[in-house]
């Protein structure tokens, strides 16, 4: 019967070697979405109006926050289904398709090996634009102080400088780098306040309403801004008490809610100061002869540094999901240092951007050329990741094992699954749409320019 698969407890059967605390999981989740997305919030209000604005990021906030809930949700039932302590994200859509409809079990091991793709490439993303803001945020001090060097050089010395705190293997020992990293980040955001809060205009400048045809890019660049759902499922997956995660006052809807206010009140002041002039990161917006927005360029771009590592350990978890503890055990180690070198060399590689009148210099690659935009790039990552982690693939797991069960009254569960699917498709035609063709441009500028 459908009862017998409560008895089974996934959380007492969970056994990590070294877990995180609440107050962990907590400082890891702030670090999880607290990146370079609030830097770009101002960009988003600016997209959007004021109004507008707070309004669609609480709606984007709550869809995206109950999403998560339902992915968990998916995943612990999928446990509780075939006994086992913990499943991954793509292990969860594979046994959500087996439990399907018989017309998708066909497609379960490659609905599960597509969806590690998307976690691996939604992440590699993100990566790239942490290793790009903190390059071009230390190159302005360079050339301030010193004088221009090519980006490249910045980007190599970023990823030597990442190389030791990324061959960390324990998320336990990530917390401190996490907390230090949050301190810093919300002590540059202070800082940044003292000039959004210097000579602000009168309000009435400000629109509050944009016409609905902007929102799109404050979709993309909010939904990057409030969620990183696979760096979300990894600390869930190291906890000690992972049943305090869930809840209306658990771990996940305290992180959000601190969050989301932060993100509103950033984009709020930053608009607000600097209206139609502002940049893909408010940190361009703030004067560059100044010591304080010198060490403030300094101390967030050190903040973001450390926040390479966390989001780095996805990929790694998602690559290493199916190591198992036999024979070949003790090559993994080894293995997985190599991966990581790999991966924080990769990111390093598809984020060079050479001057554009070095032709000699040029690298290869489509995203190195693109990448110095911003703004169209922090939308194409949040568009992508969130069409497809945030709202489909949750759909997707609770429309298949409840195909079983049933799906309650009227069905309103099925209902509900096709109406994520539905917003997910849209969100990500649109959204992703709209980022390619900004690159796109871009692309072609510089090749004129070449």
């Amino acid at each position: 019967s459908t009862s017998s698969y409560y008895y089974y407890d996934p959380y007492e059967k969970r056994t990590i070697e070294v877990p995180l605390n609440n107050v962990d999981a907590f400082i890891s989740l702030l670090k999880c979405v607290m990146g370079t997305g609030i830097l770009a919030m101002p960009l988003a209000i600016r997209y959007s109006g004021v109004v507008a604005g707070v309004v669609l990021s609480v709606l984007l906030m709550v869809l995206l926050t109950y999403c998560i809930h339902l992915l968990i949700t998916g995943m612990t039932e999928c446990c509780r289904r075939i006994h086992v302590p913990q499943v991954s994200m793509p292990q969860a859509v594979q046994i959500a398709y087996e439990m399907g409809p018989k017309c998708v079990h066909c497609f379960a091991h490659a609905a599960g090996f597509l969806t590690s793709c998307v976690l691996v490439i939604g992440q590699f993303g993100l990566c790239c634009v942490y290793i790009v803001f903190v390059a071009k945020n230390f190159k302005e001090i360079g050339d301030y102080y010193w004088r221009e060097f090519n980006e490249r050089y910045y980007v190599v010395g970023v990823c030597l400088l990442q190389w030791p705190f990324f061959m960390i293997r324990k998320l336990k020992y990530l917390v401190p780098l996490n907390l230090i990293s949050n301190c810093l980040l919300y002590l540059g955001f202070l800082c940044i306040m003292y000039y959004l809060v210097r000579g602000l205009p009168n309000p009435q400048q400000r629109e509050l309403v944009k016409p609905p045809a902007d929102w799109v890019m404050f979709f993309g660049i909010a939904a990057f801004s409030l969620t990183a759902v696979g760096s979300m499922l990894v600390v869930e997956a190291n906890m000690a008490h992972p049943q305090s995660y869930l809840g209306i006052f658990g771990v996940l809807n305290l992180a959000v809610f601190f969050i989301l206010f932060s993100n509103i009140l950033f984009g709020i002041m930053g608009y607000w100061r600097y209206g139609e002039r502002v940049e893909a990161s408010i940190t361009l917006n703030v004067p560059e002869n100044e010591i304080l927005s010198q060490i403030i360029k300094v101390v967030i771009a050190v903040g973001i540094f450390l926040s390479y590592p966390l989001n780095g350990f996805v990929v790694i978890t998602v690559i290493f999901k199916d190591y198992s503890q036999a024979s070949a055990a003790r090559y993994s180690v080894t293995v997985e240092i190599v991966v990581r070198i790999c991966f924080l060399f990769l990111t390093g590689e598809f984020t060079v951007h050479p001057e554009v009148h070095q032709v000699n210099d040029y690298s290869i690659g489509i995203v190195s050329v693109v990448v110095p935009n911003l703004a169209a790039l922090t939308e194409l990552e949040g568009a992508f990741s969130l069409c497809n982690l945030n709202l489909i693939c949750p759909a997707l797991i609770d429309m298949f094992i409840n195909y079983g069960p049933g799906y309650g009254r009227l069905r309103w569960k099925l209902l509900r699954d096709i109406a994520l699917i539905v917003i997910g498709i849209i969100f990500g035609i649109v959204g992703c749409s709209v980022a390619i063709r900004q690159l796109a441009e871009d692309l072609r500028g510089t090749f004129q320019s070449l």
